[in-house]
């Protein structure tokens, strides 16, 4: 499979993409459109996002985490949060370890 044939970047919704899904890891692809926003969330796993295309705001209630390119993050369990898109095409993956 190809993420970049199969992602979109739309500027009203999040699109994502499953890459590998089993028993122990879930890891999936999520293209967002300038100011795109995958809504208030919270995950039950330990997380690792990766940025691969763009720059995304990360924010929780308390603090926000401008990531580029490249940027990692490991994004806590448990803990509400939200990813807006800022660039026109926005493109990160996240694996959860289940």
């Amino acid at each position: 499979m190809n993420i970049h044939e199969n992602i979109q970047y739309e500027s009203d919704k999040p699109n994502v993409v499953i890459i590998k899904k089993n028993d122990a890891v879930k890891y999936f692809a999520v293209g967002l459109g300038k100011n795109a926003v995958l809504q208030k969330h919270k995950t039950a796993f330990p997380a690792t996002l990766i940025v691969l295309k763009g720059e995304i705001n990360f924010k929780f209630e308390d603090r926000n985490y401008h990531l580029k390119t490249l940027d990692t993050f490991d994004i806590p369990v448990e803990e509400i949060h939200e990813v807006q898109g800022l660039q026109d095409e926005n493109l990160f993956t996240v694996l959860q370890e289940l």
